[in-house]
């Protein structure tokens, strides 16, 4: 409980530091979903409307793209018809993006991440990296890579619970509850391999550390959730509070489970195991 708290409480203090210090960053990622989601929201809405009115106009001869062709009398139920299936595509589409296209945020955005997750370092620690175009583009890179790989292996999660509270209804609240902490890890996990990729852990010794911290991770994600939960906050508030967050709880952690120490564990690990063999 006291790791998942320490996660937790973390990210909310991730917001005030990155708030003092990154503020007109979060103008980035606003910009993005503005872009994203309004944008796409009305591409996507306009053309499915398209085909949608050209279907009902098929199959039962009203045109609800030209109002004046229906009588006085039906022009209120065409106009209430047409303006209510409008929201209802407006409003799906705008759910479907505003909360399913944050890992889209995380792949755009893994330069910028990248970038605040060391700064808080600097800032926190007093040790300097000097910029490195090549680096940047590395961590990028592999940052954009995690997310993709944490998106796949949370979609046969989502797949896999959705047929069982398919044929199994009762499990619903369950399996709702067990993709919330699944996604709650997972975005703890993207933000947390910024460090150690820092800390030059390749991606198996990256996956050690983050089962290491199995709770810390969960607390975070939870928060970051939570967060999430609030439109908008869920793209410009979260993700570069995350960044800086998850630099604060690993400058916190057990000196044999933070980043700082815990790939020379596993080196010497590696070191001792292979003496072992030796010996045999």
């Amino acid at each position: 409980m006291k790791a998942f708290m320490h996660g937790f409480t973390g990210f909310f203090r991730g917001i005030e530091f990155s708030l003092h210090r990154f503020g007109l960053w979060y103008f980035i990622p606003l910009i993005l979903w503005l872009v994203l989601v309004f944008g796409l929201t009305l591409q996507l809405s306009d053309f499915l409307l398209s085909y949608l009115f050209d279907f009902i106009n098929y199959t039962t001869g009203i045109d609800l793209s030209n109002p004046s062709a229906l009588s006085d009398w039906t022009e209120f139920l065409k106009f209430s018809f047409q303006w209510g299936l409008i929201i209802v595509v407006y409003v799906f589409f705008w759910y479907v993006l505003s909360r399913y296209m944050k890992y889209v945020v995380l792949i755009l955005l893994s330069p910028l991440f990248a970038y605040l997750s060391e700064r808080t370092e600097e800032i926190l620690t007093g040790k300097t990296y000097p910029f490195e175009l090549k680096k940047l583009v590395k961590d990028s890179i592999r940052g954009a890579g995690i997310a993709v790989r944490n998106l796949l292996i949370e979609t046969v999660f989502i797949v896999f619970c959705s047929i069982i509270s398919f044929f199994f209804p009762l499990f619903s609240p369950f399996t709702l509850t067990f993709l919330f902490l699944v996604n709650s890890y997972f975005m703890a996990f993207n933000f947390f391999d910024y460090v150690a990729e820092r800390k030059r852990m390749n991606i198996l010794q990256s996956i050690r550390y983050m089962r290491a911290n199995f709770y810390t991770l969960m607390g975070f994600g939870v928060a970051y959730n939570i967060v999430s939960f609030v439109p908008l906050l869920d793209w410009v508030l979260a993700p570069i509070s995350a960044a800086s967050g998850a630099v604060i709880v690993d400058a916190e952690l057990p000196n044999e489970k933070n980043s700082f120490t815990f790939k020379d564990k596993l080196l010497s690990s590696n070191i001792d195991t292979t003496k072992l063999l030796n010996q045999e």
